[in-house]
C-alpha cells in the first residue's frame, strides 16, 4: 500500500535530512521508513520501491556515502551491520560475509559466497571490487541465499552496485581529499550529450597513502594505498523504447601490502630465529601482543594488480513486457609477494601470480504495468579461465632455522647427520631455492535458468514464487614440483629399511623382505618404523620421526591423476517464496522460505592433496545448499519506525578453509547454522534531528561437523585430538569463531540551515560488536575481539554545490584483530591482521 502525498512529504523530509545514512545502517529487514518511496531497487531483478521489496535488502546511496567519506567497500561495515568486510595478506584478498556466512579470498579456486554485481555484471573475483568506488548512485546489500534470481555463487547474499547513468544534460563532480598518513584522493567526473541520442560519462581516481604499519628492519611503510581507476560510460537510445549502455573501465593497484603482527611469539620464533648465535639466527622478530603496527620483513611484501572490462546492457520496452540483456567480458591479473615467515629471517617467500578472464552473459524478460500476476523468467551464463602459480621457495635462513629448530627439539646436528647418513651431500635440507612450485589452470562454465512469479491476489498480500536451475562444471589441472629434500623422504620407510637392516644384518631388497624366514623381523621393524621415539626411548623406536614437523610440505601429487578425474560437475534446483501482507496503514508482515546453493570448490595450491582415505579430507569441498527461514515486522510511527525479524539460516556442507601453519585445510562442515534476530527503529524527535538504533543477535553453531580437522581448531578441539594419531574430531555443537553475538549500530544526524544558501550538516555513527574468538585455530586467549568504533564528520554545502567536509574515521582509535593464524613454520607462534588505526581529513566537492 503506497504512502499518502503527505506521508511522502514526510518521507522525503527525513531522506533529505538523513542524507539517505540512516537507511543504509539499519534498512537491516526491509525498506525503512527514512527513505521515500522513490528509492528503485533491482533486488527482484525488477525495478522497484524500497517500501514494495519484501527482502532483507539495505540500500546505501551516494549522499549517504559522501557524508559518512565511505572511500571503498570496507567503509560500509559501519552502515550496514550485517555485512563484514577483511582485506588480508595482501590487495586482491577481500572476504566478505553476511550474517556470519561467506568465504573465497585464499585461494582462486574458491569462490565467494557472498556474490558481488556491478551495475549487473558479475565480479567473479572480490578484488575486482574493492578499488574506489565510481559515481555510485546506489548499494544494495542483499542478505540470505540469493540463488533464484542472481545464480552464481551467492549462497550467503549479494552486494549489488549500481553507478549513475550519463545523462543528457551537462554535469559532473570534482573532489580532492587530504587525510592522515598523506593521504591524497581525487575523484571525477563528467557527463553530457554527444548527440540527441547519446550520451556520455567519464570518470576517474587516484588514491595514494603511506603505509600505517612500519618495518622495523629499515624503517619503510607497509598498507600504503597506490591506485588509480578509469572508467568511460556510453547511453544510446535510438527511440523511446530501446536503450543500449555500453561501460568499459581500467584500475591498477601497485602497493607495498600487507602488515601482521605477532600476537604471540612460541620458542621457535623466539629461540630458532631471534636468539643469537649459536642458539638462533639473530634476527630481529616482532614483539608478542605489540600492537603499534610494527613488523620485521626482511622481504619486500608488494601487490600489483590490473583489471579491466567492458560490459553492454540493452533494455527493450516489448509493450506490456521488458526485455534485459547483459554481456561483459573482464580481464585481471594478480601478482603478489609475501613475506611468508613474518619475520626478519629469510625462511620463507611466497610469490602468486594469478590471471582470471571472465565472460558472463544475462538475458530476462520480466511483466511491465499492474497486474495480478507479474513474471519474471531469464537465464545466465558465466565462463571463466583462471591461470594460477603458486611458490613457497626457502630462503638462505632456512637451513639456519631449521637446525635451529632440531636444537630446540633436543636433537641439535640431527639433519646434518641424516644427510650423512642417506649420503646426501651436506646442506641439501632447506637448501635457498628449493621448496614447492606449482602451476594450476581452472576452467569454469556454469549457467542457470530462472523464473518468478508474483500474485497480488488483494491490495493487501501478494505471494511470490521463484525456482531456478543451476549448473557448474570445474575442470582442474594442477602441476607442482617438490625440490624440498626432507619433504620428499618418507621417513616411515627410512625407519623400516634401517630397524630390518638392524635386525637381520641383511639390506630390505625385495627378495630378503619376500623371504618367509623373515617374516617376524618385517613385522618387528614395521611397528618400529612407525613408532616415534621418547626421551628418554622406552621401546624400539624410529629416531627420523622426530623430523616430520620440519616436513613443512605435503608430497605432491597432480591431477588429473588414475583416481582423480579433475572434474567437478554439480547441479542443483533452488527456489523461493515469499508471502507480503500490510495487516494495517502502519504495520506490514513478510514471510521468506528461501534455498540457496554454491557450486563445488577446489583447493589450488600446494596444499592440496588427495582425500584421504579415512576422513574424506583433501583438495575439494562439495557444494553448499543454504535453507532460510525468515518472517519480519514493520510499523511506521509519526515520528520515525521500528521493525523486527527473526530469522534461521542453515548451510549443509560450508566450505571451511583454515590456515594451520603449513598450509590451507578445505573441509565440508556437515551443517552449519545461524539462528537470530535483527531489530531497527528511527526516530525523528524534532526536524533537524534524526537518531537511528539498530540491534543484530545471532547465535551459529556447527549443527554437524563430524570429520573436523583437528589441526584448524587448536583451543577448540576436545582430548580426541591428543590421541597420537588422531586427525579429526566431532566438532558438532561447537560454535563457530568470527561471529559476534551482538551487534549493535547507530547513528545520530543533525542538520542546520546557516543562511539561504549554507547549511551545515553533524553527524556520528558507531558499529559495536560483543567479543569473540577470532579464529578457530587460534585459542581465544591469544585472539579474540570487541569492536567499539565511532566516525565522525561536519559538512558545509552551499546552495552552487560547493561542499568542505572535515571527517574521522575510527575517532576513538579502536584496535582488534580482523583476524589470525599460526605462524607459518613455527609451532607455538601466532600473527594477526589489525584494524585500521585512526584517520580523519578534510574533503571538498563541487558538483555543478
Amino acid at each position: 500500500m503506497k504512502p499518502s502525498g503527505k506521508e511522502r512529504t514526510y518521507l522525503k523530509t527525513i531522506s533529505q535530512l538523513m542524507g539517505g545514512a540512516a537507511t543504509g545502517v539499519f534498512s537491516i529487514i526491509a525498506p525503512s521508513y527514512a527513505q521515500s518511496d522513490e528509492i528503485i531497487v533491482t533486488a527482484t531483478k525488477r525495478e522497484q520501491t524500497l517500501q514494495e521489496v519484501p527482502i532483507a535488502v539495505s540500500v546505501v546511496d551516494d549522499r549517504s556515502i559522501e557524508q559518512s567519506n565511505v572511500q571503498d567497500l570496507f567503509d560500509l561495515q559501519t552502515m550496514v551491520p550485517s555485512l563484514r568486510i577483511s582485506q588480508l595478506q595482501n590487495s586482491s584478498q577481500t572476504n566478505f560475509t553476511i550474517r556470519g556466512f561467506g568465504n573465497g579470498a585464499n585461494n582462486p579456486g574458491i569462490e565467494s559466497s557472498v556474490g558481488v554485481f556491478i551495475d549487473g555484471v558479475y565480479r567473479s573475483r572480490s578484488a575486482a571490487a574493492i578499488l574506489d568506488l565510481p559515481v555510485l548512485e546506489r548499494v544494495e546489500i542483499l542478505r540470505g541465499p540469493q540463488s533464484t534470481l542472481f545464480g552464481k555463487n551467492v549462497s550467503a547474499g549479494a552486494i549489488s552496485i549500481t553507478t549513475k547513468r550519463p545523462e543528457f544534460e551537462w554535469g559532473g563532480n570534482v573532489e580532492a581529499s587530504y587525510g592522515r598518513f598523506d593521504e591524497v584522493i581525487f575523484k571525477g567526473s563528467l557527463t553530457g550529450p554527444i548527440s540527441e541520442n547519446l550520451a556520455f560519462r567519464i570518470s576517474g581516481s587516484t588514491n595514494n597513502r603511506e603505509g600505517f604499519y612500519t618495518n622495523v628492519i629499515d624503517g619503510s611503510d607497509i598498507n600504503e594505498r597506490d591506485r588509480w581507476s578509469v572508467r568511460a560510460d556510453l547511453l544510446f537510445e535510438p527511440t523511446e523504447n530501446v536503450t543500449f549502455r555500453v561501460i568499459g573501465d581500467y584500475n591498477k593497484i601497485d602497493e607495498v601490502c600487507c602488515g601482521a603482527i605477532q600476537i604471540f611469539n612460541g620458542p621457535a620464533t623466539t629461540f630458532a630465529i631471534g636468539a643469537p648465535p649459536p642458539v638462533g639466527l639473530g634476527r630481529v622478530i616482532d614483539s608478542s601482543a605489540d600492537r603499534d603496527f610494527s613488523v620485521a620483513y626482511d622481504a619486500r611484501v608488494e601487490n600489483r594488480l590490473t583489471g579491466k572490462g567492458i560490459s553492454g546492457q540493452m533494455d527493450w520496452d516489448l509493450g506490456g513486457a521488458a526485455l534485459t540483456s547483459i554481456t561483459a567480458y573482464r580481464e585481471q591479473s594478480d601478482f603478489s609477494e609475501t613475506d611468508a615467515d613474518f619475520s626478519g629471517a629469510a625462511i620463507i617467500t611466497n610469490p602468486q601470480d594469478r590471471e582470471f578472464k571472465t565472460f558472463t552473459q544475462e538475458i530476462r524478460l520480466a511483466s511491465t504495468g499492474d497486474n495480478t500476476v507479474d513474471w519474471l523468467i531469464g537465464g545466465f551464463f558465466f565462463d571463466e579461465k583462471v591461470n594460477s602459480s603458486r611458490d613457497v621457495i626457502f630462503g638462505a635462513d632456512a637451513r639456519g632455522y631449521t637446525d635451529g629448530l632440531t636444537a630446540l627439539l633436543g636433537a641439535p646436528g640431527a639433519l646434518g647427520a641424516f644427510e650423512a647418513a642417506l649420503m646426501f651431500p651436506a646442506g641439501t635440507f632447506f637448501q635457498s631455492g628449493t621448496g614447492v612450485f606449482g602451476d594450476y589452470r581452472l576452467d569454469d562454465r556454469s549457467y542457470s535458468v530462472f523464473g518468478q512469479l508474483d500474485f497480488h491476489l488483494t491490495d493487501r498480500l501478494t505471494l511470490s514464487g521463484g525456482v531456478a536451475y543451476l549448473y557448474d562444471k570445474k575442470e582442474v589441472i594442477g602441476d607442482s614440483l617438490l625440490t624440498d629434500a626432507l619433504s620428499n623422504i618418507d621417513l616411515v620407510q627410512v625407519g623400516f629399511a634401517g630397524a630390518f637392516q638392524t635386525i637381520t644384518g641383511l639390506p630390505p631388497t625385495p627378495a630378503n623382505l619376500g623371504n618367509p624366514a623373515f617374516a617376524g623381523a618385517v613385522a618387528a621393524a614395521t611397528a618400529i618404523s612407525t613408532t616415534a621415539c621418547t626421551t628418554p626411548p622406552s621401546a624400539p623406536c624410529n629416531s627420523v620421526l622426530g623430523l616430520a614437523p620440519l616436513q613443512f610440505f605435503d608430497p605432491q601429487v597432480n591431477f588429473p591423476n588414475a583416481n582423480e578425474s579433475g572434474v567437478f560437475e554439480d547441479d542443483k534446483v533452488t527456489y523461493t517464496l515469499r508471502a507480503a501482507y500490510d495487516v494495517s496503514d502502519w504495520l506490514n508482515a513478510y514471510f521468506t522460505y528461501s534455498k540457496g546453493w554454491k557450486a563445488a570448490a577446489v583447493n589450488l595450491s600446494s596444499d592440496s592433496s588427495p582425500p584421504d582415505p579415512v576422513t574424506g579430507l583433501g583438495r575439494a569441498a562439495g557444494p553448499e545448499d543454504v535453507t532460510l527461514y525468515e518472517v519480519g515486522f514493520k510499523a511506521k510511527f509519526d515520528q520515525g519506525y521500528i521493525n523486527f525479524a527473526v530469522f534461521d539460516q542453515t548451510i549443509e556442507g560450508f566450505q571451511s578453509n583454515i590456515f594451520i601453519g603449513t598450509g590451507f585445510v578445505l573441509a565440508n562442515a556437515g551443517e552449519q547454522s545461524a539462528r537470530g534476530f535483527e531489530v531497527e527503529s528511527l526516530w525523528q524527535p524534532w526536524e533537524q534531528l534524526v537518531a537511528t538504533a539498530g540491534l543484530t543477535y545471532l547465535d551459529p553453531e556447527y549443527d554437524s561437523f563430524p570429520n573436523a580437522p583437528c589441526a584448524s581448531f587448536v583451543g577448540a578441539a576436545p582430548a580426541a585430538c591428543l590421541v597420537p594419531g588422531a586427525s579429526t574430531f566431532d566438532a558438532s555443537g561447537l560454535r563457530p569463531a568470527g561471529i559476534s553475538k551482538w551487534s549493535a549500530a547507530l547513528s545520530l544526524t543533525y542538520t542546520q540551515p546557516l543562511t539561504e544558501t549554507l547549511e551545515m550538516y553533524l553527524r556520528g555513527e558507531a558499529d559495536i560488536q560483543s567479543d569473540v574468538a577470532t579464529v578457530e585455530n587460534v585459542p581465544a586467549a591469544i585472539s579474540s575481539r570487541n569492536v567499539e568504533q565511532l566516525n565522525l564528520s561536519l559538512g558545509f554545502n552551499w546552495e552552487n554545490g560547493f561542499e568542505i567536509q572535515g571527517w574521522m574515521r575510527n575517532a576513538l582509535n579502536d584496535k582488534y584483530l580482523i583476524q589470525s593464524f599460526p605462524t607459518t613454520a613455527q609451532q607455538g607462534s601466532f600473527t594477526g591482521y589489525l584494524n585500521e588505526p585512526r584517520t580523519y581529513g578534510v574533503t571538498i566537492r563541487k558538483k555543478f
